[in-house]
């Protein structure tokens, strides 16, 4: 299997099987832009500042779901990230979100960590992307073995790192793993903080966390 993004790594661990994530609320849909955001600019192609990013490229090489997020962020004024983020997830229309996690779930199909099924409902069959529960599986195994045990923090592998903060921050991890299992990652994350090898990382995921915060504040 082709590398999986933090986006994609995150998407996969907080969707349900039928591929989808909380409609309850807003956050699902805000979660899984500011995976994107932070995508970017683990990537370099965005530079953040707080709440505003700038964009490095001009046309990118990028999935489209990236690519449709990194437009805006490039059309906004000054880069300002919170508003790209209502624009997904606190507009009149779902249109602009539902552009991004089809590109997002097409994205994860061909890279074989979703698949398409055939669902009896009440008006008939109808088609949807379900995610791979193996490949699910294999995440959070992955990632629940990388925090067990005595290894230290500065053998976890960044990516790793990042998907436990990402899921933590986001509220995540908890509905996934153990209460003893949640405890080792949470104290395991505090010693990576502290390590100049994450500080760039870290920093980018408190900005991340800062416009998310700011975006729920503003729905309630």
């Amino acid at each position: 299997m082709e590398v999986l993004t933090l986006t994609e790594q995150y998407y996969i661990c907080a969707a349900n099987r039928a591929g989808k994530l909380s409609g309850m609320t807003s956050y699902g849909p805000a979660g899984a832009v500011a995976a994107g955001i932070m995508d970017l600019a683990l990537s370099g192609m965005i530079k953040i500042s707080r709440t505003h990013a700038e964009t490095t490229e001009e046309n990118p090489q990028l999935p489209e779901y990236l690519s449709l997020l990194y437009q805006d962020i490039k059309k906004a004024r000054s880069g300002n990230l919170k508003k790209v983020m209502e624009t997904y997830v606190m507009a009149l229309t779902d249109k602009k979100y539902r552009a991004y996690l089809n590109a997002l779930l097409a994205e994860l199909e061909r890279k074989g960590a979703a698949h398409r099924e055939e669902i009896s409902g009440f008006f008939g069959e109808k088609t949807q992307v379900a995610i791979d529960a193996t490949v699910r599986a294999r995440l959070m195994e992955r990632l629940c073995a990388a925090f067990d045990g005595e290894r230290p923090a500065d053998e976890i592998e960044e990516d790793v790192m990042l998907l436990a903060l990402f899921l933590k921050k986001t509220g995540v991890l908890k509905g996934r793993v153990d209460a003893e299992t949640y405890r080792k990652i949470a104290v395991k994350l505090r010693e990576g903080r502290k390590l100049p090898k994450n500080k760039a990382a870290f920093e980018l995921i408190d900005y991340v966390e800062e416009i998310w915060l700011l975006l729920m504040t503003a729905a309630t």
